[in-house]
């Protein structure tokens, strides 16, 4: 859920502060790098490197005693690993590990503002590096001729495959402790990005990068390479993640620079390297399939159904059941095939989009129906818990519905805004979110039903009519409805404004018109649901009322669970059966046999329930 990853980022960021992180990414990277030449089996080649990787051990454990406990364990068996002297492969397999931790927990990365220049980083290196590193960065330099440890030699493989460019950043900003490298902090700040990519290209520099697939020359991957060691990319990519890296250090302005690309563009691309990785990376291969609906076809869904809904619905059905097959050991002689036949219907769709352009009639239908299928839902909720407020006329009630409501909808569009000017968040997050606000949503929703529906019997509504009907709605339900409706609202809020970014981009500007016409009709016309069912929730007597409402709301759990095990079998969080069923999306039914299992789940219980209550 991003709610719960924000908050607990958050709690990491307190613990581990950004300038510990960078030292502490440093300090893991140069043990990781630097142990070999320190350490061969078993034995103490350099006792200066060997007293290094102690001292930098020690101020790794002083830097991680306030972070989380999983960090602080693996600083201490990194201790005792470089104590018992012990093979380099576990050493740098424990750095890797302990360098993703920290990195998860950092809520940001810090980039560099445009794409690093590599002529300018090679006029620094000469000015500021080479008295040290050589002339041409073997390490041979004047200055460096007595300093023990010896400066790098920055075309050594085995240490450039140890070495991320955010960790040569951190380096050269910090220097390391008790050596020559001294800190370049005075330089500002994409200087030394130049820097880093300059002197952290040199290695891979004549390496072939032909081999690198274009789906992954893209913005969004600047972060994670920047991140990441060449190993890491390598065991990810075995058959091009060594040319991958090469092409992003040495020509970094190809990934900076990179366009936005047509969301089917995009699930084409993204489908051809999941086929291509799936005989040595059936894990990477199925992220590489998710990503494909989540972050290209799912983002054209709406313009396609106004257009040709049978097939987007196809296309929809084959990518969920292309996922199936890739978690299927059995199954993979049907990937390729199946792979190829979604191809040709994304082309097909492709060709009906027209590309990007849309007419402004569909442009005005997909902006209606964005509006009133992702809103209808949430408005029912909103709506129905409003007219309890009023009703039992609870004023607390009707205030705190709408801080649901507003807050709801201020949160969703500043998470928009953090989407997409300060992180990256994934398609797969986006699902994650919605899908465990809709299961969270449907939980409080069914026992607010059930509570409801308390009251409508005999023995329970003549204690609900001498109690009053102003002390029968409690402070502790206010919350429960409170917040049922700030999740039925944000759950649908940032998604909503996604698809209509993507709608105007396809739409261009000749239909903005309609676009605007779109969504105004759609807001006309909820309105009118809502005041029909306010309306008429008003003129019904309080005790048809309650039960109404509690129907109501049974329905929409049943409706939101549905939706909520989707969402995570989108995101690849929760495997999916498929069942030969059509697909009722306004129910929340999608037919998969988890989905349907959890809904019939739900509704026998509610039957069981109401069938009882009615007998006593």
């Amino acid at each position: 859920m991003m709610g719960f990853r924000v908050v607990v980022s958050l709690v990491s960021l307190l613990a581990l502060p950004a300038v510990a992180s960078d030292k502490l990414i440093q300090y893991i990277e140069y043990i990781g790098a630097d142990y070999s030449a320190a350490v061969v089996d078993g034995t103490i080649v350099s006792a200066a490197e060997y007293a290094e990787m102690q001292e930098f051990s020690s101020l790794i454990a002083e830097e991680v005693t306030t972070a989380p406990t999983a960090l602080q364990q693996q600083s201490a068996q990194l201790k005792q690993l470089i104590a018992d002297k012990a093979d380099e492969q576990d050493i740098q397999a424990l750095t890797a590990a302990m360098r993703q931790n920290v990195i998860s927990a950092m809520p940001s990365i810090p980039v560099p503002k445009q794409s690093p220049d590599l002529k300018r980083g090679e006029a620094l290196f000469a000015a500021n590096c080479a008295a040290c590193h050589g002339a041409t960065a073997k390490g041979d330099g004047p200055a460096g001729a007595q300093l023990d440890p010896a400066p790098t030699n920055f075309h050594e493989v085995e240490r450039y495959q140890a070495r991320s460019v955010y960790g040569l950043f951190n380096t050269i900003s910090l220097g390391v402790a008790d050596t020559g490298m001294a800190s370049f902090a005075f330089l500002d700040e994409q200087s030394r990005w130049d820097l880093a990519f300059y002197v952290g290209h040199i290695a891979s520099k004549e390496l072939n990068t032909s081999t690198v697939p274009d789906a992954l020359i893209e913005s969004s991957a600047v972060k994670d390479l920047l991140t990441a060691t060449p190993k890491d990319v390598i065991q990810l990519y075995p058959d091009f993640g060594e040319a991958l890296m090469s092409e992003f250090r040495s020509h970094p302005e190809r990934f900076f620079q990179a366009k936005s690309k047509n969301p089917l563009v995009i699930a084409q691309q993204k489908l051809q390297l999941s086929a291509d990785l799936f005989s040595q990376n059936p894990q990477a291969a199925y992220d590489q399939a998710v990503s494909a609906y989540l972050d290209g076809f799912e983002l054209v869904e709406n313009p396609l159904g106004t257009i040709n809904a049978p097939l987007r619905d196809q296309i929809e059905h084959s990518m969920m059941g292309l996922r199936q097959l890739l978690k299927d050991p059995k199954q993979k002689a049907a990937v390729a095939p199946r792979i190829a036949e979604i191809q040709i219907l994304l082309k097909q769709a492709q060709a009906e989009l027209s590309d990007t352009q849309l007419s402004g009639m569909n442009v005005f239908l997909a902006a209606l129906l964005i509006l009133l299928r992702e809103g209808l839902e949430a408005l029912l909720v909103v709506a129905a818990i409003y007219s309890v407020a009023v009703k039992t006329d609870k004023a607390a009630l009707r205030q705190t519905v709408h801080i649901g409501w507003i807050s709801a909808l201020v949160l969703g569009a500043a998470t928009w805004f953090i989407a997409s000017y300060v992180i990256d968040i994934s398609g797969a997050s986006r699902e994650l979110t919605e899908g465990y606000t809709a299961l969270i949503a449907a939980v409080i929703l069914f026992y607010m039903g059930f509570w409801m529906h308390s009251k409508t019997s005999a023995k329970e509504w003549s204690h609900f009519i001498q109690s009053t009907v102003q002390n029968a709605v409690s402070g502790g339900a206010y919350f429960g409805l409170g917040l049922v409706v700030f999740l039925a609202v944000y759950r649908e809020a940032f998604e909503t404004i996604l698809f209509y970014q993507a709608l105007w981009l396809q739409g261009g500007e000749q239909a903005e018109q309609s676009f605007i016409a779109g969504i105004a009709s759609a807001l006309v016309l909820l309105a009118i649901v809502a005041v029909a069912m306010f309306k008429f929730a008003l003129k019904l007597p309080l005790k048809t009322f309650f039960g109404s409402t509690a129907l109501l709301m049974l329905v929409l759990a049943i409706v939101m669970a549905g939706k909520g095990i989707a969402a995570l079998q989108e995101a690849g969080t929760l495997a999916v059966s498929q069942l030969n069923l059509p697909t009722i999306s306004w129910l929340g039914f999608y037919p998969n046999t988890q989905g349907v299992l959890v809904q019939t789940a739900l509704l026998l219980i509610a039957l069981v329930y109401l069938v009882r209550s009615r007998k006593g």
